[in-house]
């Protein structure tokens, strides 16, 4: 995670891009998916409510119509003369008071497009003369009868009539009672167009919504979706419908996954079942523009970031990043020009600040290379000093050793000691080189050495080197003046035999040099003030050798001392490994 972050929040033409979308691509996005949220769920409502309200008045417009039927067929007991032939219980005579009253509802009631009435044997008939009759009253006869007298509203079917007619017609059926039996049946056969009429409502005109009037058992009576009525469609929708009755919720074909918005209501006189069913993508086809219309908005802001990442990264982050990279340049110690823009781009300031470094790097280089040349100049004259800083120290002692020598003895020895001081002067005269192998380093030590013995006589010295270690390159005279200091100081008032060891290793891949003496030893702060306040010449080859070391090889390398009262010396010299 940490990564991520500072991947995408590193770089300036990221966080550039990323406030953008934060504070103007998102905060839109948010706002357009909002709205359509908003505005997809007042579709939702405002569908309901509109289905919810058409099927209200239909279903008033239907009831009033069906209550009407129901009233009609009540007239049967109000007729006087049809009361007393159905209470005479000679059924055998035909009443022709039966046909007249059936006649009259006929052709009173727009849309009651035939009158049956069946008693006993006889059977009365106006309007529509159906073929069939017979075989359709047996189906229905005994359920009519069963409800002693109570409405039967039977679903739509197609009848075949006389003169080749085939009407679709819905009935209302009741039982014809005496004052202790039921003794037939009356029958009104309603035209279908009675709905029709009663949809005529420009809701159901649309294409989007199907409406039906099903049956507790699925049976559609009517429905403006062509070949739909007169059928049984026992299907999951309808039985969601019939388990709903009144209410609204949202239906997905689980075969083609297309989701529709239901609204039912059942009807409190026929017990029939109102449906409207929405197809959703109809009803949302003004939020399917508002999507597209967001897509475009989309693709605009995309173009547009596209577009101002471009720009940016023209006119900003390419000339940042050459500025980035300049920069990193130079702390690496590399010095290059930024090339500026042409052709009328240097003109802001960017390219103002990339003249001014380039300007800088210019200044820096010629400063740095300054200092070098100072610096190479001071070292080498301070090289020079210090090395012969020591010589005429060195010469001074040696020839007053002689003189007392010559004096004083006249021994033949002096031939040798001259030679070995040649041999050293030689080799801080003419050899100009600073770095000679430990090897050559003890040479000159011995000659030095040879020359101090022929003075003092109370100190010995040792060597243990390794023999693979003596081809490693020193700073020259890098021993002499710490063996010097161990016989002219360390052993000085010491009543026995001096003893100095000279010890070489390799240690954390540097050459480390040890001069151990085992003289009086002396307090370290006492030199270090010595050095500072420069009073004392005593310990010059000490400083001399620290500074040469740290001059030639860096802070890294240089020299430790060690030391206290009666406890003797001891020098560790710390060099690289350098071989030719």
């Amino acid at each position: 995670m940490k990564r991520i972050y500072k991947k995408l929040f590193q770089s300036v033409k990221n966080r550039i891009l990323l406030i953008f979308f934060g504070c103007v691509v998102l905060p839109s996005l948010l706002f357009i998916g909002i709205f359509i949220h908003s505005y997809s769920s007042y579709i939702l409502e405002s569908t309901i409510s509109e289905k919810q309200n058409v099927l209200q008045e239909i279903n008033k417009s239907i009831n009033q119509y069906f209550t009407g039927y129901k009233d009609t067929s009540m007239n049967i007991y109000y007729n006087s003369s049809i009361i007393s032939y159905l209470n005479s219980e000679d059924y055998e005579t035909k009443s022709d008071y039966i046909g007249t009253f059936l006649s009259g509802i006929v052709n009173s009631e727009k849309y009651i497009a035939a009158a049956v009435m069946e008693v006993g044997e006889n059977v009365y008939q106006a309007g529509y003369n159906y073929l069939e009759l017979d075989s359709w009253l047996e189906r229905w006869r005994p359920e009519i009868l069963e409800r002693k007298g109570r409405v039967v509203w039977i679903p739509t079917e197609q009848f075949q009539c006389s003169y080749g007619q085939k009407p679709y017609q819905f009935v209302m059926a009741r039982a014809v009672n005496s004052p202790d039996k039921s003794i037939g049946v009356l029958l009104f056969f309603v035209s279908s167009d009675l709905f029709k009429d009663c949809f005529d409502n420009p809701a159901f005109q649309k294409k989007d919504t199907a409406f039906y009037l099903i049956t507790d058992d699925c049976h559609i009576v009517t429905s403006n979706q062509e070949g739909a009525a007169a059928t049984v469609e026992d299907t999951p929708l309808f039985r969601q419908v019939l388990e709903t009755v009144k209410g609204n919720f949202v239906y997905q074909d689980r075969n083609s996954g297309e989701k529709s918005i239901v609204v039912c209501e059942k009807s409190s006189v026929s017990g029939w079942t109102l449906v409207t069913v929405t197809k959703e993508k109809e009803a949302y086809s003004k939020l399917h523009t508002i999507w597209k219309m967001a897509g475009v908005i989309g693709c605009l802001y995309a173009g547009f970031m596209l577009l101002a990442y471009y720009i940016l990264s023209v006119y900003v982050f390419r000339p940042v990043s050459r500025l980035g990279k300049g920069m990193k340049e130079v702390s690496a110690g590399e010095f290059r020009h930024i090339e500026e823009e042409k052709d009328g781009k240097g003109a802001d300031e960017i390219s103002h600040v990339t003249r001014r470094y380039n300007e800088m790097v210019d200044q820096i280089e010629n400063l740095m290379a300054e200092i070098r040349l100072e610096e190479e100049a001071k070292n080498a004259e301070r090289i020079k000093v210090l090395s012969m800083q020591i010589s005429p120290h060195f010469v001074y002692n040696t020839l007053n050793t002689i003189k007392w020598m010559a004096a004083a003895n006249r021994q033949d020895n002096i031939s040798r000691m001259i030679e070995s001081l040649i041999k050293m002067m030689v080799s801080v005269t003419y050899y100009t080189n600073d770095e000679i192998t430990l090897k050559e380093e003890l040479e000159l030590l011995d000659c030095y050495i040879y020359i101090q013995k022929m003075r003092f006589m109370n100190f010995e010295v040792k060597y243990e080197i390794a023999d693979e270690l003596l081809e490693y390159k020193v700073n020259k005279l890098v021993l002499q003046p710490f063996v010097e200091n161990s016989i002219l100081y360390a052993f000085k008032e010491k009543e026995d035999m001096g003893i100095i060891t000279i010890r070489a290793d390799k240690k954390d891949d540097c050459l480390e040099i040890e001069v151990q003496d085992n003289g009086s030893g002396f307090d370290l702060q006492r030199i270090e003030q010595s050095h500072n306040e420069n009073k004392r010449r005593d310990h010059v080859g000490i400083k001399n050798v620290s500074e040469r070391i740290r001059l030639n090889y860096g802070e890294k390398y240089g020299i430790r001392i060690e030391s206290s009262a009666d406890s003797g010396t001891i020098i560790s010299i710390r060099l690289p490994l350098i071989k030719d």
